[in-house]
């Protein structure tokens, strides 16, 4: 680790902020601290630490090679942290973020509120939900072409309003 600033956006020099965690994950202090280091990570290439920093129970499918072949596509730009619980004294937080990244030439945004608990004194990154990309559900269900047209024209969809 260098002197450099480090890329969680902290204004914290590597050293003094996410360097010791990409060292040892086990000394992450809270939620947010182990977030800013997995993005840390993912900025330096990193990959097994995200992968050790994950909760054993949910790495299934997910290795060092599996995350560098989608995040060392993109450039990663920055981070803000909107909201981060617990505090040093519970077992389990989130962390809500947004991740800003570079694909292809384009600007992207990656916003997660992202779980964690902590197992036996050590923080983990079990799981997130992904904000902006919420299944849309309809009301009721989908008008198949030849069925007949809900307006009551007694045509078929196909002929009327779905023309």
């Amino acid at each position: 680790m260098d002197d450099r600033q480090c890329p969680c956006g902290s204004g914290k020099d590597l050293t003094d902020c996410c360097g010791p965690v990409l060292k040892d994950s086990a000394s992450a202090r809270t939620p947010e601290e182990l977030m800013r280091a997995r993005y840390t990570a993912h900025v330096l290439k990193e990959y097994d630490f995200l992968v050790e920093s994950m909760h054993p129970g949910h790495r299934a499918g997910v290795g060092a090679k599996e995350t560098e072949a989608w995040s060392g596509k993109v450039q990663w730009s920055g981070l803000e942290v909107f909201s981060a619980t617990p505090g040093a004294t519970d077992d389990e937080g989130e962390v809500s973020f947004a991740a800003h990244f570079n694909v292809n030439g384009e600007d992207r945004e990656f916003r997660e509120d992202a779980r964690f608990t902590r197992t036996d004194g050590r923080w983990y990154y079990v799981d997130g939900k992904v904000r902006g990309h919420e299944t849309y559900r309809r009301e009721s269900p989908r008008v198949g072409r030849n069925e007949p047209c809900p307006c009551g024209s007694g045509k078929k969809y196909k002929k009327c309003c779905g023309a």
